[in-house]
């Protein structure tokens, strides 16, 4: 599935973008998700089916752009029942359970006693994938592949904001994390290396450790080239407590100087002069 670098969709309805094959062409027209077993239900208003791209190559990196993506061959679950139960029985997962004040958990999976409704334990599980700018541009290499068009040879102008991911993301790890805390749970967020990296650089949490008394856990994953389809490989976890998450948080030092922001307001003083209010 190797391409030259350049940005396009990397997976269509669960289909390699570049398979021109039957079968795929047939699974596309369909509009079918792999990995939810049904039709794809993401949308886009520029475009008269679903938004049915699973995952984009950015220049040579595959990332997910659609939370369903993770859920091929149930990896994710798995690993989360062997790391932290030590057994795959007596498990069972919910999704979309909400909780007033907090939001909803896209996932939990519950640990039960043997043919018992008593709760042994329970970990929490939120997905995370990179978001796209330019998606019109995006649609249009959908189209494309729609159409039968090989597109190996094709790039287009989106852009990945993984700046707006974790700028959005970052205080549902914070709340979510001080509730599980408090209930001495675990929550568990699933997320391609490469998108948490940014994460981590941008707020210095590169100490993070694999304390098992952390409640808030980052399961990293990565899409890597497998018999011309991508397939999800675990990358590995670490840990952080509340404490030092908001401290990151608050402690940011990307913070702009007070100077520089106040040399942007000269500017528009000058530019707006004669103009005061009476």
């Amino acid at each position: 599935m190797a391409m030259a670098k350049a940005k396009r969709p990397a997976e269509v309805f669960g289909t390699a973008s570049i398979d021109l094959s039957t079968a795929a062409k047939a699974q596309r027209q369909k509009y079918l998700c792999p990995y939810i077993g049904s039709k794809c239900i993401k949308q886009t208003r520029l475009a008269t089916y679903p938004m049915g791209v699973c995952s984009v190559d950015y220049n040579g990196d595959f990332i997910a752009i659609c939370p369903k993506r993770f859920l091929q061959d149930q990896r994710v679950f798995k690993d989360i029942a062997d790391q932290h139960f030590g057994t795959r029985n007596d498990l069972i997962v919910f999704s979309e359970i909400g909780l007033k004040t907090i939001g909803t958990f896209d996932y939990v999976m519950v640990k039960h006693k043997p043919m018992s409704d008593e709760i042994e334990d329970f970990v929490v599980i939120e997905f995370q994938t990179g978001q796209t700018t330019g998606t019109g541009k995006l649609v249009q290499g959908l189209k494309d592949v729609m159409k039968g068009t090989d597109i190996a040879a094709k790039s287009y102008a989106f852009g990945l904001n993984t700046y707006d991911v974790w700028k959005r993301s970052f205080t549902q790890i914070l709340n979510k994390g001080i509730v599980l805390e408090a209930w001495q749970r675990k929550i568990y967020w699933v997320v391609q290396e490469q998108v948490v990296r940014y994460l981590f650089n941008r707020y210095h949490l590169n100490d993070l450790s694999t304390d098992p008394d952390n409640a808030t856990v980052f399961l990293m994953y990565d899409l890597v080239c497998a018999n011309n389809a991508l397939a999800l490989v675990n990358r590995g976890l670490c840990s952080a407590s509340v404490d030092h998450l908001f401290n990151a948080f608050r402690l940011n030092p990307s913070i702009p100087k007070r100077k520089e922001f106040e040399v942007i307001l000269n500017k528009k003083l000058r530019a707006r002069l004669g103009f005061e209010l009476h």
